[in-house]
């Protein structure tokens, strides 16, 4: 069976330019302090997917009001 990228695109990427997301914390401050402190200022914050950004690994440009977060796939939720 041969899926098509884009089909492999589509299951890779949940969200899209435009959608909803909230963030959450994914590590302790012990594992990693400064992504925990990153994480912090906008956990459980509810923003809108600006960019989507696929290498080196999926990543999101989130934007909060005024101000914008580059956040991973696993740290966000739909």
């Amino acid at each position: 069976m041969i899926i098509s990228d884009v089909e492999n695109k589509h299951e890779m990427i949940p969200y899209e330019v435009g959608d909803s997301v909230r963030v959450q914390q994914t590590c302790t401050e012990e594992e990693d302090s400064e992504s925990f402190y990153y994480i912090q200022a906008f956990d459980k914050k509810k923003g809108e997917v600006m960019e989507v950004i696929n290498h080196p690994r999926i990543q999101y440009r989130v934007r909060f009001g005024q101000a914008e977060a580059v956040l991973y796939h696993e740290e966000i939720i739909g």
